[in-house]
């Protein structure tokens, strides 16, 4: 006989620990995770249902998302004139020459849509003018290494 629970109703669940789930408890212990008594009413039918865990792995690391007041930074490049507007115009976002970045909340990187422009650690100050071709960009365009550092660098006098 083909029995089939789409057709039914749930009337009760119960997690483990509540009255009428300790025969269940014994037989599955912490595998449990509820049980369910269904009524079928065309067939005038009542089912008990046990949920449980079948298998239990490590799931995958999430990648977190910073605070909405974090403060990040994103790189653009210097023909990204509609770009450059729109950060200029949000009134939330500054310029950081030495850097070569844009600084500003996450929030707001969020609104402008820039989400895939944020680099993936802080800028080193202390490096002078931040290469457009670093590692520490995630933008595929920024890791060319033709790129010069700063347009008024030539990367001749480096060599």
């Amino acid at each position: 006989m083909k029995r089939t629970l789409s057709s039914t109703d749930v009337r009760k669940t119960l997690r483990p620990g509540d009255p009428g789930t300790s025969r269940h408890f014994r037989d599955w212990g912490v595998r449990l995770v509820c049980v369910r008594h269904r009524v079928d009413r065309a067939k005038g039918v009542r089912f008990t249902t046990v949920e449980i865990v079948a298998s239990e792995e490590r799931a995958a690391r999430l990648k977190r998302e910073p605070h909405p007041d974090a403060l990040v930074y994103a790189r653009v490049g210097a023909d990204e004139w509609e770009l450059e507007r729109r950060l200029r115009t949000a009134k939330a976002a500054t310029f950081d020459p030495f850097l070569n970045v844009w600084r500003m909340r996450y929030e707001t990187a969020v609104r402008l849509r820039l989400k895939r422009r944020l680099l993936l650690r802080r800028p080193d100050r202390r490096a002078g003018f931040a290469p457009r071709a670093s590692e520490n960009s995630n933008i595929p365009a920024h890791r060319q290494s033709n790129i010069p550092a700063h347009s008024r660098q030539n990367p001749s006098e480096f060599e």
